[in-house]
C-alpha cells in the first residue's frame, strides 16, 4: 500500500524567512525606539549616576544643578593634603591656600560625561554612569600666592646654608673647620605640585622638592700659612719724633681680624679688618697722646714797659686716626712689621720764644668793680676766679672765652659757698662772686671797644655792680661771656685784687688800637615795683628771730650804647645792648612768736601732728 503524501503548505517559502527577520529587527527596533526616547528625555538633563560635590544630579537640568552645587560649594571640605619630608608632616588647610570651588566647570563636567565622544563611546559612558554611578571631582582652585607662602613657612627651617672650610684662632693656634654641605627646598616646584593635587581635588601628601647645595672645597692650608705668619711678628708703630710707641702683637692683632673667603688670595682667605674694633684701639692710642698746645703766659711791667715770662709755652700732639688706621690695614694687606705712627706737633699760639713778636707794649684798657664788704667766702672766691686769668693772652682775631679759662666752679677747683642766684631766688651756692670777675672782664672789654661776642645780663639788678646794665654773668658751661681781640696785636690780661678795699681791676696789655670809643651811660626804663616780701615760717628758729636771706630789687630795663670811630672818623663799631631785670622780692625767714607785716606774703610751716 503506498503511503499517503501530506499536503503541500500554501505558505510561500520566503514568507518565512521574512518572519524570521521581524523576529530579529522588533526587539532592535524597540531598543532603538527606547535609547532615542532616552536621550530625547535626557537632551538638556545630566545622564543618570553622575555625582559631583557629593550630589546626586541625575535628571537635573543645569539650572537646577547649578543651585545645587552652589549651596553645596559653600560647604565643601577639601580632601585631606600635606607636605613632607623625611618624617615630618605638615596638614594643609584650605582657607590657607585660598581654595574656591569652580561650580560653573564643576557642571560643565558633569553635564558633559556620556557626550564628548563617538555614539558607542557616548552610550558607554552613560551605561557606566547608570550602572556604577559616576562621582565627578570637583573643579578646585588654590591662590598661588597663598600656596607659595604657606610652603615657604612651613619649610623655612629646611634651608640650610653652606658651611664652608674656616679658619680659626684657639689661643693663637690656627683651626681649620670641617666643611658642610647645604640644602634649598624648591618651593616653587613644590607649590605646583600642590597645586596640582588641589585642582584635581585629589588631595593626598606632598613631597618638599629639596635640592642639595655642596661647599666649594675650598683648600685653606695656604690661608693657614698667611695667617700663621701674619701673627709671627708684632707691628710696630713709631713716631717720628721719638716720642711715642705703640705695638700690635699677636694677640691683638688676633682681636681686630677675621678671615674671608677670597678666590684671589692664597689658600682662599684673606684678612678682614673689624673696623669697629680697630677704631676702639686707634681711640685709645689717641687718648693717650692728646696733649694740647700750652700757650706760654705773662706779666707785663709797667714800670719798665716789658713782659716778663711766668710758665713757658708747650708743644702739644694730636694723632691723626684716620691715617693710623689706613696705616695698620695696610701693613696687614702687605705684611709690613713697622709703619709710620702719624703724630702731628701742634704748636701753641702763643709762644715763649715770641715775646717780641707779640706787640705787648702798653696799657689798651682798664675795668674795675667793687666788693666792699662781701663776705670772706665771697672774697676767697673773687681771688681763685682772678687768679685763673693771670698771664692770659688773647692772639689777634681770636674769641677770648671766660669759661674756658675759668674751668669748673666747684670746690675741688678752689671754690667756696657763697650766695648765688639760682632761678628766682638767691641762694648758697659753691662760686658766689664769680660774676664779680665776669662784670669786670666785660667792663674792661666794653671801654675798650671789643666786639662783644656773649654776654648776659643778670636776672635782677645786684648791688654790687653798680651801674645797672654793665654786669655780665656766667654759668658754666652753658652761659658764657665772650669777646673778639680785633687790634692786630696779642692782648695780655691782667688781673689785680686788691682785697682790703674791695677792688678789682683788669688790664688788657697790647698796642693801643687807632680808634676811639664813645660810651653813654646806661638808660634804665620800664620800672616794675619790687614785690611784698615774703616771710617764711621755720619752727626751728629761736622764738621771735628773723633771718633776711634775699633783698628787694626793683625790675627794669635798660640800654647802653656805645660807637667805636677810626682815626679817620669810619664807624667801625655802633651798638646798643640791651638788658632786662625782673623785680626782687625780700624774702625773709622767721621763729615762732613773730609776727609779719601786714603787706606781706606770709608762708607757714605746718607743725607735726602729735603721735600717741
Amino acid at each position: 500500500m503506498t503511503p499517503a503524501i501530506p499536503p503541500r503548505s500554501n505558505v510561500p517559502r520566503s514568507g518565512w524567512w521574512q518572519l524570521a527577520l521581524l523576529w530579529v529587527l522588533a526587539p532592535a527596533f524597540i531598543v532603538v525606539l527606547a535609547l532615542t526616547r532616552f536621550e530625547w528625555q535626557y537632551q538638556d538633563r545630566i545622564y543618570p549616576g553622575v555625582q559631583a560635590l557629593g550630589i546626586d544630579l541625575s535628571g537635573m537640568n543645569q539650572e537646577t544643578a547649578a543651585q545645587r552645587l552652589a549651596v553645596a560649594a559653600q560647604v565643601y571640605d577639601l580632601p585631606p593634603l600635606a607636605l613632607r619630608h623625611g618624617d615630618q608632616v605638615w596638614p594643609l588647610k584650605a582657607e590657607e591656600l585660598g581654595v574656591e570651588v569652580n561650580v560653573e566647570d564643576t557642571l560643565a563636567q558633569a553635564f558633559a560625561w556620556g557626550r564628548n565622544g563617538d555614539i558607542f563611546e557616548n552610550l558607554n559612558a552613560q551605561m557606566q554612569a547608570f550602572w556604577q554611578g559616576q562621582r565627578q571631582y570637583p573643579q578646585l582652585a588654590a591662590q598661588p600666592g597663598a600656596v607659595t607662602a604657606a610652603v615657604a613657612g612651613r619649610t623655612a627651617h629646611l634651608n640650610q646654608s653652606v658651611t664652608e672650610s674656616k679658619l680659626s684662632l684657639s689661643d693663637l693656634q690656627v683651626v681649620i673647620s670641617t666643611p658642610r654641605s647645604g640644602q634649598i627646598v624648591d618651593v616653587e616646584a613644590t607649590r605646583n605640585e600642590v597645586l596640582g593635587r588641589v585642582s584635581s581635588g585629589r588631595g593626598g601628601v606632598v613631597d618638599v622638592i629639596v635640592h642639595e647645595l655642596s661647599t666649594t672645597q675650598t683648600d685653606v692650608s695656604a690661608g693657614r700659612e698667611a695667617i700663621e705668619q701674619l701673627l709671627d711678628e708684632p707691628i710696630v708703630l713709631a713716631d717720628t719724633l721719638g716720642e711715642f710707641q705703640f705695638a700690635l702683637d699677636p694677640a691683638t692683632l688676633a682681636e681686630i681680624l677675621d678671615w674671608v673667603a677670597d678666590e684671589n688670595m692664597a689658600g682662599g682667605l684673606r684678612a678682614e679688618v673689624k673696623q669697629e674694633e680697630l677704631v676702639k684701639l686707634v681711640d685709645t692710642w689717641a687718648q693717650q697722646i692728646a696733649r694740647p698746645p700750652l700757650n706760654a703766659r705773662f706779666d707785663f711791667n709797667e714800670n719798665l714797659g716789658s713782659l716778663v715770662e711766668l710758665s713757658p709755652s708747650a708743644d702739644g700732639y694730636a694723632l691723626d686716626t684716620e691715617a693710623t688706621i689706613a696705616g695698620i690695614i695696610s701693613a696687614i694687606e702687605t705684611g709690613q712689621t713697622h709703619i709710620d705712627l702719624p703724630v702731628e706737633l701742634l704748636h701753641p699760639a702763643v709762644a715763649s720764644d715770641d715775646i717780641g713778636g707779640l706787640g705787648i707794649k702798653e696799657l689798651v684798657v682798664a675795668g674795675r668793680s667793687n666788693f666792699a664788704g662781701s663776705s670772706e667766702a665771697r672774697i676767697r672766691n673773687i681771688e681763685v676766679a682772678a687768679s685763673k686769668f693771670v698771664g692770659v693772652v688773647v692772639p689777634p682775631g681770636e674769641v677770648f672765652s671766660f669759661n674756658e679759662h675759668i674751668g669748673d666752679v666747684t670746690a675741688a677747683n678752689g671754690f667756696e659757698d657763697s650766695l648765688i642766684i639760682a632761678g628766682d631766688r638767691t641762694a648758697v651756692g659753691v662760686g658766689g662772686g664769680v660774676c664779680q670777675v665776669s662784670t669786670t672782664v666785660f667792663r674792661a672789654a666794653w671801654r675798650a671797644g671789643f666786639p662783644i661776642e656773649e654776654r648776659w645780663n643778670h636776672g635782677y639788678v645786684v648791688s654790687w655792680y653798680g651801674n645797672p646794665g654793665l654786669d655780665a654773668t656766667i654759668y658754666t658751661p652753658t652761659v658764657d661771656f665772650k669777646f673778639r681781640n680785633t687790634t692786630d696785636h696779642h692782648l695780655l690780661i691782667k688781673p689785680i685784687v686788691d682785697s682790703e678795699n674791695g677792688v678789682l681791676t683788669y688790664k688788657f696789655f697790647g698796642t693801643k688800637p687807632d680808634w676811639q670809643v664813645e660810651l653813654e651811660k646806661p638808660v634804665q626804663k620800664e620800672f616794675v615795683p619790687a614785690p611784698a616780701p615774703l616771710y617764711i615760717e621755720d619752727l626751728g628758729l629761736p622764738k621771735g628771730k628773723v633771718v633776711q636771706f634775699d633783698w628787694a630789687v626793683q625790675g627794669m630795663d635798660t640800654v647802653a650804647r656805645r660807637k667805636v670811630v677810626a682815626a679817620n672818623g669810619t664807624v667801625l663799631l655802633e651798638e646798643k645792648l640791651d638788658s632786662h631785670y625782673m623785680p626782687w622780692q625780700a624774702k625773709y625767714r622767721f621763729g615762732p612768736g613773730f609776727v609779719p607785716p601786714e603787706n606781706a606774703e606770709v608762708q607757714r610751716e605746718e607743725e607735726p601732728a602729735n603721735q600717741n
